[in-house]
């Protein structure tokens, strides 16, 4: 797809540039604008589904982690509630790492792509090590509110990654391909 839209900007940028006014020329420059046009679109969807992918993977293991606790028909310790919360902010901590390249390419080529989003909150605080420290002092009742807080801001910061996408995608798809190199 890359390559592909990459060739369309090309042969685009060649006919513009041949300054022929003439009505087949312009033709072709729109029939190629929206073979482009399409494409950017299936390259959006493949990112966005990629990124819901990895998102369903560390839900799917999160869930079979849950449901294996409910069928052994009793209440999970602490100590196995933890080692999900570990994954879901090793989870998170990919996610902002995602967003701050995201982010950083959007600034280099035009601050303005960004106006109007704001990351969510727990997008800007993380300190893993005295995180880690407070989980091994929760009770079972405060780890599991800590386990239903982190999968909120995982949906929030995914939500926002996907806002950041659209954005590229409405103003830079060219960005897309670091985007994709990325991943």
């Amino acid at each position: 797809l890359l390559a592909a839209i990459s060739e369309k900007d090309a042969n685009i940028a060649l006919l513009e540039l041949s300054s022929s006014k003439k009505k087949k020329t312009q033709d072709e420059v729109a029939a190629l604008k929206r073979e482009k046009d399409r494409l950017v679109q299936q390259l959006k969807q493949q990112t966005q589904n990629r990124m819901k992918l990895m998102a369903d993977n560390y839900e799917d293991d999160h869930l079979k982690a849950s449901s294996h606790s409910e069928q052994t028909n009793h209440k999970p310790s602490p100590d196995q509630i933890i080692p999900p919360l570990l994954d879901l902010n090793q989870n998170r901590s990919k996610l902002k790492l995602y967003i701050g390249h995201l982010t950083a390419l959007c600034q280099e080529r035009d601050p303005q792509i960004l106006q109007g989003l704001a990351p969510p909150i727990s997008y800007h605080h993380d300190d893993r090590a005295a995180w880690e420290d407070e989980l091994q002092k929760m009770n079972l009742q405060q780890l599991e509110a800590e386990l239903e807080k982190c999968e909120k801001e995982s949906a929030e910061l995914q939500e926002y990654a996907n806002s950041v996408l659209q954005q590229i995608a409405d103003h830079c798809p060219d960005i897309l391909e670091q985007v994709v190199n990325a991943l």
